[in-house]
C-alpha cells in the first residue's frame, strides 16, 4: 500500500427533478419563455437559455444530467482510487420558485437521487459519510429540537434515504440529534503508540446555525446544540481510548457570522482542545517521529454550503469561557479539584448527570428506538426563554428565496450571513489578526475548509484530498515526521459546463483539474503550521492574493 491515501470531498448537489434545459433563469429554470412552448425555440429568441448541465452563475440547481454525468466521470477516473467518501449535504433543490414549491418528500426523493448517484460509484466498499444540510429540511434553515416531531420525522426520512450510510450501532444517536460518528479507513501497519485509523464524526451544524429560528444558542443546559457539543467531546474521549485520529465534517461552517455566539465559541473550545503538538520537522533519528501525545488528532474539519473554495481559522478565547457556563458555579461547586473543565465537560468526562445519561442511554445504544428522547426534551419547547441569544422569526422571499428578518431590530443577532462582495478581504483581515497574535494565540487554532459545490453557484467542481496513510520506511523520506492522517495536499477538478453545453455529443471527460494547492502555494502539506505559513505568503505578495481571490471562485 502507498504511503498517500485519498478521499473526495463532495457537496452541495441541489437535485432539480424539474429543471429544464432551455428554460429562463427568472423561473428557477423550470418554466420556458412564456411566446415558446418547447427548448428548441428558445435557444434563438433573445433570452439567456440554460444548457442540458446547468447554468454557471445563476440561481438554477442542478439537472440530472449533471448529477449523471458526475457520477460517471467519478466511475470512470476515481471509483477505485479513494479510501472514503465525504459528503456535506444539501441534496434538497433550493425553494426558490413560488409556482413550484419545494415539499419535504422532494428534499428526500433528491437524496435518494444523490445516494443513488454515489453508491452507483463506490458501492459498499468505500465508505460514503452523508451529512445535512440546511436545504435538507423542510422549512429550509428551520430544525426543532430532538424530541420534536418534525425533528424526529426529518431524521426518520433521512436515514432511509441514505439507506445503510448511518452505521447501525449509531442510528439511534442519529434519530435522536443527527449526527453521528463513522469509521472510514484504518491505517496500514501503525507504529507502537501510532493511531490506527480515521473515525468520522457527521455533525448536524442546523443546532448551531444563526438561521434556525427553532433553536437557540448552546448556554442552556437543555440546549440540542450544547448536547451536540457534549456528544463531540464523547466521541473524542471515545476515539482516544480506541486510539483513532477525527475527521469532522458538517454543511454550515463554524465562525461568528454563522453560529449563534456561545454555539462557535463552544465548538471552537471543543475542537481546538485536541488538536495535536506541531510535528518534529527537523528529526533525523529514524526513532524519532511526531509528538501525537495530544491524540486524539482532528486531522480535518470540512464543510459546504457557501459554495466557495477557501478557508478559515477557528479558534477559541478565553473571556467566554464563563459565558458557556450557565449555572455560574464555580470549580469548588462542581466537584473539580481546581481544572478548567466546564460543567458540561465534567459530565461528559465523568458519565454523571444529564450527558451521563445521554451516554448510556442514547449515544451507546445501538437500538434505533426513538421514544427515548422524550425522557431529555419535551415537545413544543419554548427555547427562546432560555437561551442566551433568541431566536428570531423570518420569511422566505418569493423572487430570491433568500431569508430575509422581519424585525430589524433583531437582524443583527440572528439573520443568516450571505457572502459579502469583499469575501475574500474580510477573510485576509481574519488571516493578519491571527497573525498579529502571535505563537501563543495560534496554539489554539483549528483549521476549516469550505470545498466548491456540485450545484453552478459559480461552477460545478469538487475536492480530492491526499493525506499520509502509512509512515516512510526511511526518515530521509518525505512526511517522515507528520502524524499518520495528516492532509498532504488537494486537487480541485471542475466542469467547464458553459463549454460543455455547446457539445453535441456526451464529453469524454466532463471534470478537468483546475489546480493543485501545493503546486499553486509551494507548501508541503496541509497542517496548521503550513496554513500559517500560507496566510503569510498572501498576506506579503500582491499577485498570490489576486490568485486567491480567483481561485476562491473557481476562476469565475
Amino acid at each position: 500500500m502507498k504511503s498517500v491515501g485519498r478521499f473526495l470531498h463532495i457537496t452541495d448537489m441541489h437535485v432539480d427533478p424539474g429543471y429544464k434545459p432551455g428554460s429562463t433563469i427568472y423561473s428557477q429554470c423550470h418554466r420556458y419563455p412564456p411566446h415558446t412552448a418547447n427548448s428548441a425555440a428558445t435557444m434563438s429568441d433573445g433570452h439567456k437559455h440554460t444548457g442540458r448541465f446547468g447554468i454557471p452563475l445563476a440561481k438554477c440547481d442542478s439537472p440530472i444530467a449533471l448529477i449523471n454525468a458526475t457520477s460517471k466521470y467519478l466511475q470512470s477516473n476515481w471509483a477505485d482510487k479513494l479510501d472514503f467518501v465525504i459528503w456535506t449535504g444539501d441534496s434538497g433543490r433550493h425553494d426558490g420558485d413560488p409556482e413550484q414549491p419545494r415539499t419535504f418528500d422532494q428534499i428526500i426523493a433528491g437524496n435518494n437521487i444523490a445516494v443513488h448517484a454515489l453508491q452507483s460509484v463506490f458501492g459498499d466498499s468505500i465508505p460514503v459519510v452523508p451529512n445535512i444540510g440546511n436545504n435538507d429540511i423542510s422549512p429550509h434553515n428551520e430544525l426543532a429540537a430532538p424530541g420534536h416531531k418534525t425533528a424526529r420525522k426529518t431524521f426518520e426520512q433521512l436515514s432511509h434515504a441514505w439507506q445503510n450510510l448511518v452505521p447501525k450501532d449509531q442510528l439511534r444517536t442519529f434519530l435522536y440529534g443527527g449526527y453521528f460518528a463513522k469509521d472510514v479507513v484504518d491505517y496500514d501497519s501503525p507504529r507502537a503508540g501510532e493511531s490506527t485509523g480515521i473515525t468520522a464524526l457527521s455533525l448536524n451544524t442546523i443546532y448551531w446555525y444563526r438561521a434556525n429560528a427553532k433553536v437557540g444558542g448552546c448556554r442552556a443546559k437543555d440546549s440540542p446544540g450544547l448536547a451536540q457539543l457534549a456528544w463531540i467531546r464523547y466521541q473524542m474521549r471515545r476515539a482516544r481510548a480506541r486510539n483513532r485520529d477525527l475527521i469532522l465534517l458538517g454543511h454550515v461552517l463554524p465562525n461568528r457570522d454563522n453560529y449563534r455566539p456561545t454555539c462557535y465559541h463552544g465548538y471552537a473550545r471543543t475542537v481546538t482542545q485536541v488538536v495535536p503538538a506541531p510535528a518534529l520537522r527537523n528529526a533525523s533519528d529514524e526513532s524519532v517521529i511526531a509528538d501525537e501525545s495530544d491524540m486524539p488528532a482532528v486531522h480535518a474539519q470540512l464543510f459546504g454550503h457557501s459554495n466557495v473554495d477557501v478557508w478559515a481559522f477557528v479558534g477559541q478565547e478565553a473571556k467566554w469561557i464563563s459565558s458557556l457556563d450557565p449555572l455560574g458555579l464555580g470549580d469548588q461547586q462542581n466537584g473539580s479539584m481546581g481544572d478548567n473543565r466546564l460543567w458540561w465537560e465534567r459530565q461528559v468526562d465523568e458519565e454523571t448527570g444529564r450527558f451521563g445519561k445521554m451516554i448510556r442511554n442514547i449515544w451507546e445504544a445501538t437500538s434505533p428506538d426513538t421514544t427515548s428522547p422524550s425522557d431529555f426534551y419535551a415537545d413544543e419547547r419554548l427555547w427562546e426563554n432560555m437561551e442566551d441569544d433568541p431566536p428570531v422569526q423570518f420569511s422566505a422571499s418569493e423572487s430570491s428565496a433568500e431569508i430575509v428578518p422581519i424585525s430589524e431590530t433583531t437582524s443583527n443577532i440572528s439573520a443568516p450571513q450571505r457572502l459579502p462582495s469583499d469575501f475574500v478581504e474580510t477573510l485576509l483581515k481574519e488571516y493578519k489578526q491571527v497573525l498579529v497574535k502571535g505563537p501563543e494565540s495560534q496554539q489554539n487554532l483549528g483549521v476549516t475548509t469550505i470545498s466548491p459545490s456540485i450545484v453552478p453557484k459559480y461552477v460545478p467542481a469538487f475536492r480530492i484530498f491526499h493525506y499520509l496513510r502509512k509512515r516512510p520506511e526511511s526518515s530521509k523520506q518525505r512526511w517522515w515526521q507528520l502524524p499518520l492522517g495528516t492532509l498532504l495536499d488537494y486537487d480541485v477538478y471542475w466542469a467547464d459546463i458553459a463549454r460543455l453545453n455547446k457539445l453535441k455529443q456526451n464529453p469524454t471527460k466532463f471534470f478537468t483539474k483546475l489546480y493543485r494547492f501545493s503546486d499553486v502555494y509551494k507548501l508541503d502539506d496541509l497542517s496548521l503550521d503550513s496554513y500559517l505559513k500560507w496566510a503569510e505568503k498572501l498576506l506579503s505578495s500582491k499577485s498570490l492574493r489576486k490568485k486567491f481571490r480567483s481561485l476562491t471562485y473557481l476562476g469565475t
